[in-house]
Formats: structure tokens, C-alpha cells, sequence
């Protein structure tokens, strides 16, 4: 008995089942398009994001530690620095660490203690990094 394909002749030739280049190529292309477009909205949302954290930083962390430091001395700190640090009669420190005073994109808040937006009840503390201004007015 003979089994099939024992006996091939030069007519016959092995089929290859393979990818051509071509195909190879637009899968290529169709991964890269969708994943510049998923970069694309994700950067969107990071963007939206980190205005969020930085709108709350402003209006609660670092408006509530100022209003602290302001209750434990009279008087409002001269900067955001000034919360960083415990002072002589044991007050403070008002935040834990130097990274609360530095918007989302890695730039410190801006400050002024006599609060002209906030029609001097707080200090105006903001943000301009993301090309918008966040400030707690």
C-alpha cells in the first residue's frame, strides 16, 4: 500500500502558507496609525487630568495650609515655601514635602499673599503651566 505524498513528482511543489511582505507591511502600518491615535487622546486626557489635580491643589491643599499657617502666626506666609518648614514655636510644617508646591507639569505655583482675585480674604495662588490659568479664585 502506498501512502500519499510518498512519491512526489517535479510537478508537485510543497505550499508555503506565509505572510508576503506587502501583508506584513500594511499590518505594520495599521498598528502604528492606531496606536498614534490612541497617543493622541491619551495625552488629551493626561493633559485634562493633571488640570484637574492642579485645580485641587490650589482651591484645597494649598489654600487650606495657608489659611493654617495664617491662624497659627497672624499673618499669611511671605511664600508657598514657608509651609514647607516647622517654626520655632513648633508650628508647621503645613505640607509634607516639596513636591506640594509644584504644579503637575514640575513647576512651582505662583503666589501672592495679598490675594487681589480673591479680594484679599486669601492669597491668590495659581498655575500657568498648562497654558490656562488655575488659580483658587
Amino acid at each position: 500500500m502506498m501512502l500519499p505524498n510518498m512519491h512526489r513528482t517535479a510537478s508537485h511543489r510543497t505550499v508555503r502558507h506565509a505572510f508576503t511582505l506587502m501583508e506584513m507591511l500594511v499590518v505594520v502600518a495599521i498598528i502604528v496609525m492606531l496606536a498614534g491615535l490612541g497617543g493622541y487622546y491619551y495625552m488629551k486626557e493626561l493633559d485634562k487630568a493633571k488640570r484637574g489635580a492642579a485645580r485641587t491643589q490650589v482651591k484645597t491643599t494649598l489654600t487650606q495650609a495657608c489659611a493654617s499657617y495664617e491662624i497659627d502666626h497672624g499673618q499669611r506666609p511671605a511664600s508657598l515655601m514657608d509651609l514647607l518648614v516647622a517654626d520655632e514655636t513648633g508650628h508647621g510644617p503645613y505640607l509634607t514635602t516639596a513636591d506640594a508646591v509644584r504644579d503637575p507639569w514640575g513647576q512651582p505655583y505662583q503666589y501672592n499673599p495679598d490675594g487681589p482675585n480673591n479680594a484679599g480674604r486669601q492669597p491668590d495662588i495659581w498655575s500657568q503651566s498648562s497654558g490656562v490659568m488655575i488659580g483658587n479664585w
